[in-house]
């Protein structure tokens, strides 16, 4: 339940900023020394839209309260709170434009209670030779289906850390492990792009990451196949075994929105 037109969500928000031109993503903050504060209260969703898929477990999320000056104000909440808001915003409910009668073509504030605003976090992952390692996911995600994107990507899970690596780098490199079968320790380097605000999912926050490794493709293969047999036997596979190492105008085009960001601001990266 959510539209992915590139060029139709430039429309509806083009009063903002962008952070990377031509790409469906506003600008919050660039690269920084974040710091983490918490706020003690649970998020609870106002105006739900109906309810959302069953779910082996409701996990709970990182929640974007609000950001200043380098200060991330997080709050915890529900995965199941995005999945009733962010993720369909263009479903029946018509969400997506009844925030814009209100707000127009701008983003709702972060503090609009009508919307999750779980943070996600991607990284691109870049081989010796700068290629990157871009995995095709598989059928059946709720979002990003079947196209080329990060090497890894996922919410934010709430935690008790209290700094932004024990909160955001450690959870994309869970996320790394779980998808791509790569650990912190396969990782040369690993650093923060941007945090960003994504059109299609109504201003859903978005923390991009990049990394670097040594691993040749024969080791990256097998971890990501080894990863897959994990995922198949749980019962949820979400990437497949089809890998994208060149760009060209005409790869990118098989590439995800967030993909397609990612490798942009990487692209910024002077040790990329």
């Amino acid at each position: 339940m959510l539209r992915h037109d590139a060029a139709w969500l430039l429309e509806q928000y083009q009063d903002e900023p962008l952070a990377i031109p031509g790409l469906p993503y506003a600008w919050l903050e660039g690269p920084r020394p974040w710091r983490v504060e918490r706020d003690c209260q649970t998020f609870r969703l106002q105006a739900a839209r109906g309810s959302g898929p069953a779910l082996d477990y409701d996990e709970p999320v990182t929640r974007l309260v609000a950001v200043e000056a380098g200060i991330l104000h997080v709050q915890r909440a529900a995965y199941s709170d995005g999945l009733l808001s962010n993720y369909i915003v263009d479903g029946p409910s018509g969400l997506r434009q009844t925030l814009r009668v209100e707000y127009g073509a701008k983003l709702p504030p972060l503090g609009d209670a009508r919307l999750s605003n779980g943070i996600g976090t991607a990284v691109v992952v870049f081989d010796s030779a700068g290629r990157p390692y871009l995995p095709r996911r598989a059928p059946g995600q709720r979002v990003f289906t079947s196209r080329y994107h990060c090497t890894a990507s996922g919410e934010t899970v709430w935690t008790e850390a209290g700094d932004f690596d024990g909160v955001f780098t450690d959870n994309i490199c869970r996320e790394l492990e779980e998808e791509a079968g790569l650990t912190r320790s396969d990782l040369e380097w690993i650093r923060p792009l941007a945090l960003c605000r994504e059109f299609l999912r109504a201003g859903k926050p978005q923390l991009f990451f990049a990394a670097g490794t040594a691993l040749d493709p024969a080791a990256l293969t097998l971890r990501r196949r080894a990863a897959i047999a994990t995922q198949l036997a749980r019962g949820r596979q979400e990437i497949l075994d089809d890998v994208l190492t060149e760009i060209t105008p005409e790869t990118l085009n098989l590439c995800t929105i967030e993909c397609s960001a990612n490798l942009a601001l990487a692209a910024r990266c002077p040790t990329v």
